[in-house]
């Protein structure tokens, strides 16, 4: 031991003399703290501390990753395999104890670059209020990372220095740098999605960037992955250094080259026994994906067969949640007989993650047959009159895989705490037999992927009531029904007359911020409360301002759901706001689109009329709401409008010279916002008001009916009528 220790301290010299090695951790510390500072002192949605320090370990660690590779080549080839120095091999020191011992202090010699931005990270997450526990669990998720990549890649660079006598070894090592970290993430893992290979890129923070980069979900959902992945690298590590050992101790005559090869293969087995539990979870991935890939209903995007289809006037589902992970669900379903008469099979569609127990109708067991995602039961029972009433009783575990083009992910999941359940993957059933997922068969879509039906509108949804139990979760869930009732563990829900697409979200350490006055709750992540905290300020004075106008909102939204990503695009999904950071291109307006959600939904089939705008100018006269808030409130001309809030909607269907169809130059839109201002000018604005309050009444919702057949159609309103309508309240021209 004392011999170890001398050697330690000698190689501890040798690396912290070199004023390059020793001035490295101290530069990237003042790098990591000058841009955490900047954005801890910003107030901005993009600029939190946790993304902050992810978009930094993206790169940053990357960049050190280099120098553990030279110093892994360089410790070795320094004395063990230089020439000069082949007199040292008749020292009674073994190679067991250098090889050790130059690769306990190189790793101690990185763990300063951990050390360093722990601390940071740690500190400056408390002083901006976020709870100790949560900065905490953030800042060892990502030393163990670093500590982990370095670990392996000295591991690596050793074993090219003993391998590779020459020279050359550095030019390899360069390369092996490059390949294990951009390479391995542009062309393996990216271009021909070997998912499983990503357990050996060196740098898990810029591959895991669409798992980890938002705090708002990962670390439950990807425990597994994390624990068996990282047990690999550490055997894999294992076995570099017994493969580096072995050849070093090759190098000069030794009685233990039979218990070489024994500890060589004994490491070996180990790895291969570390990387049955990692390969087992790709193996269970991969075999969801053939099961929809071979199943024939699943049909393919171009030519997808339309479904029957009938009107749900209930639901009554109940939620359980096991300490498994394990749903129980019950659903009731109450259908007018007059949808269903004539069927002597009750189609609907229930995901093929669930095992389906019981079906009964009118209180009687039905026999029924399932295939995939469709489920046909045998009509039973009196169903000639009335509603017919199905009972469902199904569970399961919900992490459906899906492997995109661009990306690898989970559709849906609940797993603990984190629980992503969207409406459009059926996890409670669907009237008539429907595309939940659906596959390619032309060049334009790779055919060995499945996609999510709902993202080529292929979904439907019935219109009427909904109520729903929840119970078993550590956590609040949130979804689009107004919550009747919460306590530890359980939640009610119910809404009338919607449509019946429910989903349920929740997440570990969510935080729901408040303000007085105003009905509208956020919920978001600890990282991203200040932030969310100063847009609801906001826009709390936008809502103050439109209220005293508006009479009521025609949108019942009372809750913002606001998390780094996970959402597409941002929508309206009922009583509920579903806004991504990771989607939003103008952080500055957030609490503007938040606000016109409320004001006018989704507003979904806005584009349809582009062909002929004087047909329906709706779009433009709810965007005279926000010219008459920024005319009237902010008190700018159109020429800073334009200049300041240019990407807005708004300001490009009024100011723009950007029309479509009959009116390219957006002759319209202009004249329109002329007369406005003019009318302001001339102090008319209440007048104004009462005009966009009438329209208001009368519809500009602008709802698609195009496959929401239950929805009320708003009249389009036609440039005329809004030009006679002008004349008959303002006689302004």
């Amino acid at each position: 031991m004392h011999k170890w220790w001398r050697h330690s301290l000698l190689e501890l010299r040798l690396l912290f003399g070199n004023p390059l090695f020793a001035s490295l951790p101290i530069i990237y510390a003042i790098l990591f703290i000058i841009m955490m500072l900047q954005a801890a002192s910003g107030n901005g949605p993009n600029h939190n501390l946790y993304t902050a320090a992810y978009s930094f370990h993206m790169l940053g660690h990357t960049m050190t990753l280099g120098p553990a590779m030279l110093i892994g080549i360089l410790s070795i080839r320094r004395d063990v395999r230089r020439r000069s120095f082949e007199w040292n091999h008749s020292l009674p020191v073994s190679f067991f104890t250098l090889l050790s011992s130059k690769y306990v202090v190189s790793l101690l010699y990185f763990s300063l670059f951990t050390l360093s931005t722990s601390v940071i990270f740690y500190i400056l997450s408390v002083s901006q209020g976020i709870a100790g526990h949560i900065a905490m669990m953030h800042t060892m998720q990502f030393a163990v990372q670093y500590e982990v990549s370095y670990m392996v890649t000295l591991a690596l660079a050793m074993l090219l220095g003993a391998s590779i006598p020459n020279r050359i070894v550095y030019l390899i090592g360069f390369c092996a740098w490059m390949f294990g970290t951009f390479f391995m993430e542009i062309y393996i893992i990216s271009e021909l999605r070997w998912m499983p290979a990503q357990v050996f890129h060196l740098n898990q923070f810029f591959l895991q960037s669409n798992r980890f980069e938002y705090e708002n979900w990962g670390y439950d959902l990807f425990g597994e992955d994390l624990m068996s992945s990282r047990w690999f690298v550490l055997a894999f590590t294992f076995l570099l250094l017994t493969v580096c050992l072995f050849l070093l101790n090759r190098k000069r005559p030794t009685m233990l080259l039979k218990a070489g090869w024994l500890a060589v293969l004994g490491a070996v087995v180990l790895t291969a026994a570390a990387a049955v539990p990692y390969g087992t979870l790709w193996a269970e991935r991969y075999a969801q994906m053939d099961a929809k890939l071979e199943d024939p209903t699943v049909s393919y995007i171009d030519d997808p067969e339309d479904g029957s289809f009938y009107h749900v006037s209930s639901y009554d589902i109940k939620l359980k949640r096991l300490p498994n992970d394990e749903l129980r669900v019950m659903a009731k379903l109450t259908i007018p007989a007059s949808e269903i008469s004539g069927m002597r099979q009750l189609p609907l569609t229930l995901n093929r993650m669930f095992k389906l127990e019981r079906v009964q109708l009118q209180g009687i067991d039905a026999p029924y047959r399932r295939q995939g995602d469709r489920l046909s039961v045998r009509m039973v029972g009196d169903s000639k009159r009335g509603d017919i009433q199905v009972e469902l009783e199904y569970r399961g575990k919900v992490m459906d895989f899906m492997s995109g083009y661009s990306r690898e992910e989970f559709s849906v999941y609940s797993v603990g705490p984190e629980v992503k359940l969207d409406g459009f993957i059926a996890w409670y059933p669907l009237p008539g037999h429907q595309h939940v997922y659906l596959k390619s068969d032309n060049e334009d879509r790779p055919p060995k992927y499945v996609y999510l039906g709902w993202e080529f509108g292929r979904m439907r949804y019935s219109f009427g009531e909904m109520k729903l139990e929840v119970e078993g979760y550590p956590v609040p869930l949130y979804t689009g029904m107004q919550e009747l009732e919460r306590r530890p563990g359980y939640q009610r829900f119910e809404d009338r007359a919607i449509e019946q697409n429910i989903s349920l979200y929740g997440g570990r350490f969510w935080k729901e911020i408040r303000r007085n006055d105003l009905p509208i709750t956020i919920v978001t992540t600890p990282y991203m409360e200040k932030a969310s905290a100063l847009m609801l300020r906001d826009m709390q004075k936008k809502y103050d301002y439109f209220s005293k106008w508006v009479p009521s909102f025609n949108s019942n939204v009372d809750k913002i759901l606001y998390l780094g990503q996970g959402f597409d695009y941002p929508r309206v999904d009922h009583r509920l706001i579903l806004s991504s950071n990771q989607y939003t291109y103008n952080y500055s307006n957030l609490s503007g689109e938040w606000m016109n959600s409320i004001l006018f939904g989704n507003q979904d089939g806005l584009n349809y009329y582009f062909e002929h705008p004087e047909r329906d100018v709706r779009g433009k006269i709810s965007s005279l709401f926000w010219y008459v808030y920024y005319v009237e409130e902010k008190g700018l001309s159109d020429k800073q409008l334009r200049s300041a809030y240019g990407n807005l909607r708004s300001v490009q269907q009024l100011l723009f010279k950007n029309g479509d169809g009959d009116d390219p130059q957006n002759i319209i839109g202009i004249s329109m916002a002329q007369q406005v201002r003019r009318a302001l000018e001339e102090g008319r604005g209440d007048q104004v008001k009462e005009l966009l309050v009438h329209f208001y009444q009368q519809g500009l919702m602008l709802p698609s009916t195009e496959r929401k057949s239950f929805l009320n159609p708003e009249s389009p309103i036609t440039y005329k009528e809004w030009q006679q309508k002008w004349d008959a309240m303002l006689n302004v021209k």
